[in-house]
């Protein structure tokens, strides 16, 4: 991760701009969301194992434990925008991250 001037973090592997919101195969799609990261589950000793974004939105998206999900269990809390492909099925939401940016809050 690198620090901008802002003093927001980025990762690597941005998206091409012109590729959020593009669709996907099935009910897949590139986004763009922001929003809080929040516990989704926890291990027998309360440590958080999974987590999701809860948007401003009040829409909930559970994180894929790719690498960069993983980052963001290092963040609850935080705010981010994060950018990936999103899922919907009738029982959640689910984004497998390609960016996030933490964001400063208020």
């Amino acid at each position: 991760m690198e620090a901008n001037a802002a003093g927001s973090y980025v990762s690597p592997q941005i998206p091409n701009k012109k590729e959020v919101g593009k669709i996907l195969k099935g009910s897949e799609k590139l986004i763009t969301i922001r929003g809080i990261v929040i516990p989704a589950d926890w291990d027998e000793k309360g440590k958080a194992v999974a987590a999701a974004i809860s948007t401003h939105e009040e829409e909930e998206y559970l994180i894929d434990k790719n690498y960069k999900g993983e980052e963001l269990l290092h963040h609850i809390q935080e705010a981010v925008e994060v950018s990936g492909i999103a899922r919907e099925n009738q029982d959640n939401k689910t984004i497998t991250v390609q960016k996030y940016i933490l964001r400063k809050q208020g």
